[in-house]
């Protein structure tokens, strides 16, 4: 009996170094599989907190656009004789959009975030556009205003997105007459994280535009 035993005990003494090299190679292959994926897992991390900060500032963007659209539809874009352009109207609106982004400019003792305008590489875009019929001007016979034009010209770093084309694309049939103020803003975004990896799928400065379109009374043709 004794002898039986002492098979059994020695049975378990000589399986149990194998179970521990087993335990080892898998330790091992789970190691090498996390150092497989990590970089893979930071690189998607990354990309997701980048985004959020893209979108945060489209929306804060989008916002401007709004806020200053809401508050000068109510203006009128021509001066007292009803047919020159006031220019001011022009420069407030698109003024408008640089103030909400950038508190400071009301607030110097602001310390919340800020999104700065570069005049080199940014722009905000104010046009005014009357609807009649089948018809569709633009008022401003300068053209959209600029709030950073290219020296010697009134053209500025972009192009509006809009043409009098889209707006009429946009009437219904026997439509009524209207006026459209149209806002918009671009900003070339800089990446926040600034990782070398990121530039593969979004390009810094990232090109980041939005815009407003709100009915003006006062650029309804008559």
């Amino acid at each position: 009996m004794r002898k039986v035993l002492q098979g059994v005990v020695s049975l378990f003494k000589k399986t149990a170094p194998s179970r521990v090299g087993k335990k080892r190679k898998s330790r091992g292959q789970s190691l090498v599989e996390v150092a497989i994926a990590f970089p893979v897992l930071i690189m998607l991390l990354t990309g997701v907190i980048e985004f959020g900060f893209i979108l945060n500032f489209y929306l804060s963007l989008l916002d401007a656009t709004r806020d200053a659209a809401r508050l000068y539809s109510g203006d009128d874009p021509f001066l007292a004789d009803g047919v020159t352009d006031d220019n001011d109207f022009y420069f407030q609106t698109a003024y408008n959009v640089q103030r909400v982004l950038d508190p400071t400019i009301d607030d110097p003792g602001y310390l919340g975030r800020r999104i700065l305008l570069s005049p080199a590489r940014d722009d905000v875009i104010v046009t005014v556009y009357g609807a009649k019929g089948n018809v569709v001007t633009r008022w401003r016979d300068a053209g959209p205003y600029h709030l950073f034009p290219t020296p010697g010209h009134t053209t500025g770093n972009y192009a509006s997105i809009f043409t009098a084309q889209n707006i009429l694309d946009t009437r219904v049939a026997n439509a009524p007459n209207a006026g459209v103020l149209l806002v918009e803003v671009h900003y070339n975004y800089s990446h926040v994280l600034s990782l070398p990896w990121m530039t593969i799928w979004l390009p810094n400065p990232l090109h980041l535009q939005a815009y407003t379109i709100m009915p003006i009374r006062a650029g309804e043709p008559e």
